[in-house]
């Protein structure tokens, strides 16, 4: 695991964590009274009118856990993947390629779970609950989009062999290009597409990851195509040849 960060780096990643949750549990809490409620913040009142204080609490942490939860994922293990998956044979790069996206993904949930310290912490001084159900669904929909941003950048790092740092901009670019694809889900066929482009469409979007937290319950028969799909097509592209040793080759002569 110390080709993900060292030992020194996590230990002072969950003091910081630790650090921002003893914050917010003195200096937050929630109120709930006959004229509205209000987050009281370092003893300044924040109002919130007419929201109940569990519905805005919870509706607003959805998304940031969501967002946190999926980033830490894929930049605590981008790096460190493509470096394994830059060998010259392709035997290493497989190994590399499966190896590094799961111990990746391990140091990423290690890192986005410390990280959502302060965020279960806020929620329990806001509205009493430690783990309400509809963020325990957005932590687990943020650490399967994590995995799959992660397969899906270390697939374009391969394809895009020069510059790592645009394969991850891509990747970013089709995590917002889901929700918008997912528009003609719906509509397709009253713009006069056919039944199978619309069912092409779906499986398209299926592999692609998704900017926007999933409405619908988990549901494990997603996952042959959303991670399953990102999982074959990287394994294909790790199989294509090393260009840079046959650059290395045509130098020589």
């Amino acid at each position: 695991m110390d080709r993900f960060g060292s030992s020194k780096l996590r230990i002072g990643w969950v003091l910081v964590c630790l650090f921002f949750t003893g914050l917010v549990v003195m200096g937050i809490q929630g109120q709930q009274g006959p004229d509205g409620s209000q987050i009281v913040a370092f003893g300044t009142a924040v109002p919130l009118g007419a929201d109940t204080l569990r519905s805005y609490v919870v509706g607003n942490l959805q998304g940031l856990m969501y967002w946190i939860v999926s980033l830490v994922v894929l930049l605590g293990a981008f790096v460190p993947v493509t470096q394994w998956t830059a060998a010259a044979a392709r035997g290493e790069r497989l190994k590399g390629f499966f190896a590094g996206t799961g111990l990746g993904f391990v140091h990423g949930l290690f890192l986005s779970q410390v990280a959502l310290f302060p965020v279960w912490a806020l929620c329990w001084r806001l509205v009493g609950q430690v783990w309400p159900p509809e963020l325990l669904r957005a932590d687990l929909h943020g650490l399967l989009l994590g995995l799959q941003m992660l397969l899906w950048a270390v697939l374009l790092s391969r394809l895009l062999k020069s510059s790592a740092g645009l394969a991850l901009l891509l990747t970013l670019v089709l995590r917002e290009l889901g929700p918008r694809l997912s528009f003609f889900l719906d509509f397709g066929q009253d713009l006069g597409w056919s039944a199978a482009q619309v069912k092409g469409l779906g499986i398209l979007v299926a592999l692609l990851p998704m900017a926007q937290l999933p409405s619908d319950p988990f549901s494990p028969l997603a996952l042959p195509l959303s991670i399953g799909g990102p999982l074959a097509l990287g394994a294909l592209a790790m199989l294509l040849p090393a260009g840079g040793a046959k650059g290395s080759a045509k130098r020589g002569k």
